[in-house]
């Protein structure tokens, strides 16, 4: 067996797993995949060496819950029956279960998953965004897909997601972000955000404000991290999304608003912290039209319409939040790195509140 792993107790746990708990035949290879920041994830090829096949392997982070992981695998096996069939299949083990568990005395239980291998090309992230027009129309279909196929999901009993809905979420950042001001020191990083602690804490009175005008909006299971280094590609088609971990059921609005946050900001240049307003308009109007053709739920409404602004603050702050609980929740995070990333979410957030009139003007022509 192959093996670019360096722990060798692992390469066996690994090996043990997968000839023990699968009927896929002999562990060949493996190979870990970088990039990932919750969990760790392997490519594994079993089989003969004239018939070897290739799955995506992931060791989940230690402090998921179980019920997450279920509503996750739930999720994907629900997505594929309904025919999104760029969703990476779970691979079910011996006996039917779709994890393994594994444990060692006075450690947290390590838990498992094995899925089909997408592939495809991943050549952005979440902060390289400089997609082809067709590489946007082709991901604003896929999201338009995944709500569709996930329309009718149900939760099965003990699976759900810890992290709360939205709007159930964003009250909480006044009391972790005071946390993290009371421990912010001279780094960049806490200047930067120890100087609009107080204009973000007045965005999340906004953002929470506009929870009444939500109420009755469409439901769906939403991605919840969808951004362009979660799809593959091939061609300048979306050929397969993956990265599930924070999938959850709440407002069709928030996965929107989140994509259009992560797909249409600019990175670069004097324009920087801004949203590009031809690529969101193309983004918008290409999920609507998709929708439509598939006929399973309408583009957005009126009232989602008139709610997008509100939830594009909601879904910057709600990434405003990881830049700031990767850095203040991790030891020796790299303080100019993570000065780009809140910088940005900060630029961002004032841009979208001084652009109010011009981002409704878009929003109005392409939903006309």
């Amino acid at each position: 067996m192959q093996s670019d792993l360096k722990d060798n107790q692992l390469t066996t746990q690994i090996q043990t797993i997968i000839e023990k708990q699968y009927d896929l035949g002999p562990l060949a290879r493996i190979k870990e995949i970088f990039g990932g920041f919750v969990n760790r994830s392997y490519a594994v090829w079993t089989g003969r060496p004239e018939r070897l096949k290739k799955f995506f392997m992931r060791e989940y982070n230690p402090n998921i819950a179980e019920s997450e992981i279920r509503f996750e695998h739930a999720l994907l096996n629900h997505l594929r029956q309904n025919g999104l069939d760029i969703v990476s299949g779970v691979i079910p083990c011996r006996d039917g279960s779709t994890f393994v568990k594994t444990s060692v005395q006075g450690q947290k239980a390590t838990y498992w998953g094995l899925f089909e291998f997408l592939e495809g090309d991943d050549p952005y992230t979440w902060v390289k965004t400089d997609l082809t027009d067709a590489e946007f129309v082709s991901a604003a279909n896929i999201l338009a897909r995944m709500h569709h196929a996930g329309r009718d999901f149900i939760k099965p009993e003990g699976a759900d997601r810890a992290q709360p809905r939205i709007m159930e979420f964003i009250p909480t950042f006044k009391n972790i972000f005071s946390g993290y001001a009371e421990q912010a020191g001279d780094r960049r990083c806490d200047k930067l955000f120890k100087a609009n602690k107080d204009r973000i804490f007045s965005v999340i009175d906004n953002c929470m404000a506009a929870e009444k005008n939500y109420r009755g909006m469409l439901e769906v299971p939403v991605h919840c991290d969808y951004h362009p280094g979660n799809l593959k590609y091939k061609n300048e088609k979306g050929v397969g999304i993956f990265d599930f971990d924070w999938s959850k059921v709440d407002y069709r609005l928030f996965d929107v608003a989140l994509g259009l946050v992560y797909f249409t900001s600019e990175w670069n240049g004097p324009a920087a912290g801004s949203l590009r307003m031809d690529k969101f308009a193309l983004f918008l109007k290409s999920y609507n039209e998709k929708c439509i053709r598939l006929g399973g739920i309408a583009p957005l409404t009126k009232k989602e319409q008139e709610g997008l602004i509100p939830m594009l603050a909601t879904g910057n702050l709600y990434v405003l939040n990881w830049d700031l609980m990767d850095f203040y929740e991790t030891e020796n995070m790299d303080d100019d790195e993570y000065f780009t990333y809140i910088e940005h979410n900060i630029l961002l957030m004032h841009w979208i509140e001084a652009h109010f009139a011009d981002i409704n003007r878009v929003i109005q022509k392409v939903c006309a």
